[in-house]
């Protein structure tokens, strides 16, 4: 899998302006003023994009994304696929007092979101309690670089053990084939609501040590 990684020095120009930010957590999860106009859609699908052509951001601060133009219409495009996705802005979850951390997918020139997720290390688990990839994206390979990037980066974690997730019925099998196994016959607590309807799911990375 090909997808780059944008290092820390390379998003600091990006988010110059994070540090002069507010330390308050519900800063800027309102919807944007302007709304995404039907010519923006149109450039959007008929862009040729691949995974290969994408980039993993890390820690995305939504809440002050700096003045670069490119972030704040990331941010944008994030919303919306999140409320087309889930009815909701979950962007609200990701704050500093939820420790929910924001990862996006997007092409290398920042113009276009190709996935997002929303994770969160608690226990020795990693949990991920939104991914949501764009419909025209779909089955396209995006989701899986996004959740091969947040294993590889749990892998690294050496105080990570699983990688933990709620999933829709119908994605029980991608997640298998990325090696989840799904946790019917037993109770969790989890960092995330399981709905009713959905399974949890989860994909051991090491043993735990006793007592962790």
């Amino acid at each position: 899998m090909n997808t780059a990684i944008l290092s820390e020095s390379s998003l600091s120009l990006l988010h110059k302006t994070e540090d002069r930010c507010s330390e308050t957590d519900g800063a800027s999860t309102a919807e944007p003023e302007t709304p995404c106009s039907a010519s923006s859609i149109e450039s959007v699908a008929s862009v040729s994009v691949t995974v290969e052509n994408t980039v993993v951001l890390h820690n995305v601060s939504h809440a002050c994304p700096g003045t670069d133009k490119r972030m704040l219409d990331l941010i944008r495009q994030t919303r919306e696929l999140s409320e087309l996705a889930f009815d909701e802005d979950a962007l609200a979850h990701a704050t500093k007092k939820s420790h929910w951390k924001l990862s996006l997918l997007a092409t290398k020139d920042l113009s276009v979101l190709c996935a997002f997720a929303l994770t969160k290390i608690t226990n020795g688990a990693l949990s991920i309690a939104k991914i949501a990839v764009p419909v025209e994206f779909r089955g396209l390979g995006f989701g899986k670089a996004l959740m091969e990037d947040a294993i590889k980066a749990a892998k690294k974690g050496g105080e990570v053990y699983e990688v933990a997730l709620s999933s829709l019925s119908t994605a029980v099998s991608f997640y298998k084939r990325l090696g989840f196994k799904a946790m019917t016959a037993v109770k969790v607590k989890t960092d995330f609501e399981v709905v009713e309807g959905q399974v949890y799911m989860v994909k051991k990375l090491r043993p735990r040590p006793k007592g962790k």
